[in-house]
Order: structure tokens, then sequence, then C-alpha cells
């Protein structure tokens, strides 16, 4: 079903215009749909090749965390420093990651407050503090490490060379102190580059080696590259070299998978919303632990599938949460049980997103609904600017059941444009309460009616059409696209429009939804390694 609706607002003169599809068989891989006209299939040969520009881009937080962790000890202290803004959900944006005069200060007081530990700390690795053969061995590793490639000999020396003034000016305390403090603000330490070779002319260029391998390592495990992939950067150009090298890290990559669905579904508000429901802090961080788990099992332990993720029963939950689900946990801790197929299949059935999308009376349709139409399926919604509520009750009446509501919202002319397809997806998931609990029947006791037709199929419950999701090509389109977003800093476009992205949907699907087949489509690409640069 298509719905290309623009509405007015008599009232506001706001426009709403929405455009997407659920189980559209012309999305499949029959041709990508057109970007001017949803409807056509267009050969692959019209596909596109991009390749963004150049660029550099600032670690991340919680990188700058981990990298200083990494350089100095899991003993660092915490410090705080500003984000980047987000794009379609996701973070750590390219484009938005940079130092700026309103955040410099934070930086430099990070530094500083980082190389006072360190002093204090003696977090040098080098027993004999304040000899010649410290400080030798501090130069020798920190540039290094930090700047995740071999420094230079000028980075060397100007290192050296700021000890030793520091050294003979105060002590040898202050000159280590003044050393860290110099690495942790360099450009070469707070930022990834990928710029090529220096000096390298034409149009497009390829990534030097210890770019290529900060790349992969950021992307696939949000640290910094390790030894191995260290040691293969001069390989790296090669996309057989990459392949290996993502294969292997695939193992540490559980934090990243994590971050991605978390982002791109819209789940950050569990924490607001599981007060907005009445669930207890601890039920809570219980429903955060489980999905941080079920990721991690099925991703990168099982190395599975987008049809594993979406329908799975199995979960890994304390007691106390097997009792919010209806199922039985062996004894105490975490554990591997069993949910009820018929109630829980997947990622959308957990408490980590039905709660996300839930809320108290009877908005959870909306929320849930939008939350896959607009998020996991990437279609565009400008709502009207009204009074919802006094709207229902003009369009139904006030004693309207829920799926009076869907239907009658479905079948306005104003409504009906964003409503009319993103409401069934909705009404699907009304056999879980606000609070993620299963309900067959509401507070009023009037039966719960999820029962749901669309293209992709007639459903009777939720398990089932999340399981549905795993064919769905609006679903695994708009995946493949943030997934790319997200791995690269930058919107590298659709399947429909890319051929990077729909070489990726053709591995992907060949290999029957294989998150890691996704993965290694990705970094194998040309585009993966080579940036426009300006001759």
């Amino acid at each position: 079903m298509d719905v290309w609706i623009v509405a007015e607002d008599s009232k506001e003169n706001v426009v709403v215009a929405c455009d997407g599809v659920i189980g559209d068989p012309l999305a499949g891989l029959g041709g990508p749909r057109d970007v001017d006209d949803p409807r056509a299939v267009i050969d692959p040969a019209r596909l596109q090749d991009p390749r963004f520009e150049a660029r550099i881009w600032r670690l991340s937080p919680d990188q700058y965390v981990r990298e200083s962790q990494r350089l100095f000890g899991p003993g660092v202290p915490a410090v705080e420093l500003p984000g980047s803004a987000s794009e379609d959900g996701l973070t750590n944006i390219a484009g938005n990651a940079r130092i700026d005069a309103g955040s410099a200060a934070r930086f430099r007081d990070a530094a500083s407050m980082l190389a006072r530990w360190v002093v204090s700390e003696r977090a040098t690795r080098c027993a004999d503090w304040g000899s010649p053969a410290c400080r030798d061995a501090l130069l020798g590793w920190l540039p290094d490490e930090a700047f995740r490639r071999p420094a230079t000999d000028e980075e060397r020396s100007t290192l050296r060379a700021l000890f030793d003034q520091l050294e003979t000016g105060y002590d040898f305390d202050f000159a280590v102190e003044g050393v860290v403090r110099a690495v942790l603000l360099a450009p070469e330490f707070l930022y990834r580059t990928e710029l090529g070779e220096p000096g390298a002319t034409g149009e497009v260029v390829t990534l030097v080696g210890h770019e290529i391998a900060s790349l992969l390592a950021f992307g696939i495990t949000d640290r910094a590259p390790d030894a191995e992939l260290l040691a293969d950067a001069a390989r790296l150009g090669d996309p057989d070299v990459r392949e290996a090298q993502a294969r292997r890290l695939m193992a540490g990559s559980a934090p990243v998978w994590e971050r991605f669905f978390w982002e791109w579904l819209e789940m950050a508000t569990l924490e607001s919303q599981g007060q907005e429901v009445g669930l207890s802090d601890a039920l809570v961080g219980q429903i955060r632990e489980e999905y941080a788990t079920f990721v991690e099992e099925i991703i990168v332990r099982d190395r599975g599938t987008l049809r594993d993720l979406l329908s799975t029963t199995r979960s890994w939950t304390r007691p106390e949460l097997a009792a919010y689900y209806g199922a039985d946990h062996p004894g105490e801790g975490v554990a591997a049980i069993e949910l009820d197929a018929t109630q829980r299949a997947g990622l959308l059935t957990r408490g980590v997103w039905l709660v996300s999308h839930g809320t108290r009376g009877r908005a959870n349709v909306v929320r849930r609904g939008m939350g896959l139409y607009r998020d996991a399926m990437c279609n565009d919604v400008t709502p009207i600017d009204i009074d919802l509520e006094e709207a229902l009750v003009e369009l139904v009446g006030e004693d309207a059941t829920v799926r009076e509501i869907v239907e009658a919202r479905g079948n306005d002319p104003t409504c009906g444009g964003c409503h009319e397809i993103a409401d069934p997806v909705g009404l699907v998931f009304e056999s879980f309460s606000g609070d993620g609990r299963w309900q067959t029947e509401y507070a009023d006791g009037l039966p719960v009616e999820p029962q749901i037709d669309l293209e992709l199929g007639s459903f009777d419950n939720a398990a089932e059409f999340s399981a549905a999701l795993a064919d769905d090509p609006a679903f695994k389109h708009c995946m493949i696209q943030r997934f790319a977003h997200f791995l690269m800093g930058i919107d590298v476009g659709s399947p429909r429009a890319i051929r990077w992205t729909y070489d990726a949907l053709v591995d992907f699907d060949a290999a029957e939804g294989s998150f890691e087949e996704l993965l290694v489509s990705i970094v194998r690409h040309p585009a993966f390694v080579e940036r426009r640069r300006e001759p």
C-alpha cells in the first residue's frame, strides 16, 4: 500500500505529508524503487556510485574515555565531554564531530585532569620514576599508541623538546604532566583522519593503512585498532584482507550492534517511559541488561540473522524479569529462558522496545506504529499541529474502542494520510500494555483486538508480525541504509538509489539475513576506503 497524501490544517496552515510502504513487492530485489517515483521499478544499472569527501572526525565521548583507559589503565577518572548532534537518531556523525570555541575548554580541562592523574598514579609503564629511562619509555610508547600509528621523527622530537623544557624549568612530574596533556590535546589523538596519502593527486584517493585500520576498528568494535590489525595495516587496501579482519573483529562487536539498534529503533526513552508507566528502576535496569545480552547472543555469539533477531523466543533474564514475561526461571542471576512463542518473538516484543514506545492511556498504537513506520522503515512524517485528544472525540466519540479509533482515524481524509498504514502496525502490539506486560483485555474490561491485515500479510499477534518483518523490503532497506550511516558516520544512501547499499542488500539476502555478511559486504566495497579530494 502506498500513501502520498498532502493535507492542510485550516487552523494552523500546517502541512502533513506521509510517504511509505509496508510489504511492497516492488521494493524487493527485482529492482529498487526510484526515489522520484516510488511506484516505478528501475534498472540497477541506474544506481549511483557514491564517494564522500576526505574528512576528519572527532572521537566520541565514549571513545575518548576508552582510549584514555587503553593508554593509562582502567582507573582513569571519568570525564564529561560534549557529544555531537545526531542524524536520524544516530550519534557519532562525522559531519558534526568537531571541537569548536564553545567546547575547546572542556577538552583542555579533561586533558589536564587526566594528566594530573597519570602523574599521581605513576601510570607511565615504567618502574624507575624520575629517571631518563622512564622518560624514554614514556616517549617511546605514548605517541605511537595515542596516535594509533607509528609516530614520526618530528613528532617524537617535538615531545622530547617539550619534556626537556618543562623538566628544566620545573621538575620531572611537571614534564610528564605536560607531555601527557599535549598528547591528549593533539589532533592525532582526538581525531580520526580519512585523507589518503599526503600529496596524492586525483579526484578519488585511497585511505592509507592506519586510516583504514581505525575505520574498521572503531566502526566494528568502537575501539582503537589492536596490534594484529595495525600489523596488517599496509595490506588493508585489499578487500580480502579487510574481510578477514572484519570477521575477526566480529567477536568484539557486541557494543556496536547494541548501540546501533538502540539508536535506530529509538530506545533511549526506556528509562523515562519506564517511570511514566510505573516500572521500578530495578526492573528497567534488568530490561536494559536483557537487551544487551540478547543482542550479543544473537548477533555475535551465534552469528545470527535478521530473522533470528526478530523471531527468537529465547531470552536471558533474571528471575524478576522472567516473572514480568510470565516465564519460568531456573534459579538466580541471568539465565537462558524460553518465552511463550504465541506472545513474544524477537526484539520488538521485548520490554526494551515496548516500554520505550509505551505510555499510559490509549496512545500506544500511535507511539509504536509510528515508531516502526517512521524510524524502522525510513518513512517521512510531518505531523499536523492539532489537539489529538479533541480530534479523536470529534472523530469517534469518547467511548470508542481502540480498534474503532484506528479504523476511523485511518479512514479520515486528514488523519489517514499517516495513520492508515502506521496505526495497524501499532494495533498488532496492543496485546502489550504500556508497561510491556501481556494483556488480553484493557483496564475497562474490553477485549484486546490486535488482528491486522497488511500487504505484508494477515497477523493475529505481534510475534507473527515481528517474524514477518524479516522479509519486508522496506524494513530491510531502512536497516541497511541506517547501518551503513551508523558505520560510516554519514548517510551513504538507500539501496533504492545507491549501488553500495544495494549490493549490501543483495549480499544480505543471499546470506539469508546474516549480520556478519552485511558488515563484510560494506567493508569490502571500494567506497569504504576511497574518498573524494580536491586536486
